[in-house]
């Protein structure tokens, strides 16, 4: 009882705390108010010109339409689904003409127009909005009964409809149209942030321990998956950022740089170099477990003097990806400074050197660590290229990305 009065007392307070943040500082909340508050204006002002304009008695497409436009999250999505809307409710409204002029009872043509109606929403004009084609059908037969059978009639809501539309394309263009790039810029500085954070930390393990510890190496792997599907999230949410100022006649306006010439760049490397730890991750982890299975403790794992570079050029890593979180437009096309990661190629291309000269060939020695330092010898230089776009010089006998 205490359990389900608890979760009662949350729900009561979600609306409370939703408005109370809402109010309070710009963000998700607010956003979802406004796009509320225009989507019922919309509504209100679709159906006065409704019924001033056509006439109409009881006009329900038209503030349908302006709603179903002014809730797309960006202006350009509102008028492409414009078309779309267009398209869907004309079908409908012919549908239900045709199906009360061939059936003239309400129930049959209801059955029809839901039956046709599906299918045909099928159609990839449709869109992701097939389904209406069904639904409108559907109303006009039984709201209207036998007048949906009017030509006359039919006419008039189409132009009701695109009427409707031409309201909430205008509405959601012209009044506080969204803009969603400061939650890109956010949501790509957090990930940049936490992608150096657990290099960071892999590096600080790495060079106190000499070797990959056990306990931590299965949380390092499951902290970079995580990862790795939050920069995949920021990178989409760059992309709808660059999609809102697109038609958006607030974008002149804007003083900031475009999300296309700045974060892409940016989103599309963090992605690349979060992928790029996991697979250094997974490395870790082998690490760890053969040493673990190895036969003796003593069994040579991991060179003492890779570690220490490697950390190193982990900490190197880190720094670029800092660059990257305290300015975005450091990996554009524009800019004419080096690229992060300057640092890390330059060390990349000593620990190849320094790698080439304790192949087996050279000591003699066989470890079981070769094939470990391979890999993320591996996973290091991918992540290096993807942020400076170079690849390391290496020695002719240096060990390639896929040798052990």
């Amino acid at each position: 009882m205490r359990t389900l009065a608890r979760r009662a007392r949350r729900q009561l307070l979600r609306p409370p705390r939703f408005v109370a943040r809402a109010a309070g500082a710009s963000g998700p909340e607010r956003e979802a108010v406004i796009q509320a508050v225009k989507a019922a204006a919309a509504a209100g002002v679709a159906w006065l010109l409704a019924r001033w304009v056509l006439e109409a008695p009881q006009p329900f497409l038209a503030p349908y339409a302006a709603v179903f436009l002014v809730v797309q999250v960006t202006v350009y999505r509102s008028v492409r689904d414009a078309g779309q809307q267009l398209a869907v409710v004309a079908t409908g409204v012919v549908l239900a003409l045709v199906a009360t002029l061939l059936t003239g009872q309400v129930v049959v043509g209801l059955v029809l127009v839901v039956l046709v109606g599906l299918l045909l929403g099928r159609l990839r004009v449709f869109g992701e909005h097939g389904h209406w084609v069904a639904v409108t059908a559907l109303i006009l037969v039984t709201q209207a009964g036998p007048a949906a059978g009017s030509p006359v009639d039919a006419l008039v809501r189409l132009v009701e409809i695109a009427l409707g539309a031409a309201v909430g394309v205008v509405v959601n263009m012209l009044v506080l149209p969204p803009v969603y790039q400061r939650d890109a810029s956010a949501a790509l500085t957090g990930v940049t942030a936490r992608l150096a954070d657990l290099l960071r930390g892999v590096a600080a393990s790495l060079r106190e321990d000499q070797e990959p510890r056990e306990d931590l190496v299965h949380d390092w792997l499951h902290r970079a998956r995580g990862l790795d599907g939050e920069a995949r999230r920021a990178r989409d949410s760059v992309a709808w950022a660059r999609e809102s100022l697109r038609l958006n006649p607030l974008r002149r306006r804007r003083q900031s740089p475009e999300p296309v010439a700045v974060l892409a760049p940016a989103a599309d490397a963090v992605v690349e170099v979060a992928g790029h730890l996991v697979d250094l991750c997974e490395a870790v982890v082998e690490a760890a477990e053969e040493q673990d299975q190895a036969d003796s403790p003593e069994e040579p794992g991991l060179d003492p003097l890779f570690v220490g570079s490697f950390a190193d050029l982990l900490d190197h890593l880190a720094e670029a990806l800092e660059e990257i979180r305290d300015d975005p437009g450091s990996l554009s096309p524009r800019s004419d400074r080096h690229p992060p990661g300057s640092a890390a190629l330059e060390l990349m291309t000593a620990v190849h050197r320094d790698a080439a000269r304790r192949l087996p060939g050279a000591s003699g020695e066989v470890r079981t660590g070769w094939s470990v330092e391979g890999a993320l010898l591996n996973a290091a230089q991918r992540a290096v290229v993807d942020l400076t776009g170079r690849r390391p010089t290496r020695p002719r006998d240096a060990p390639g990305p896929d040798e052990g």
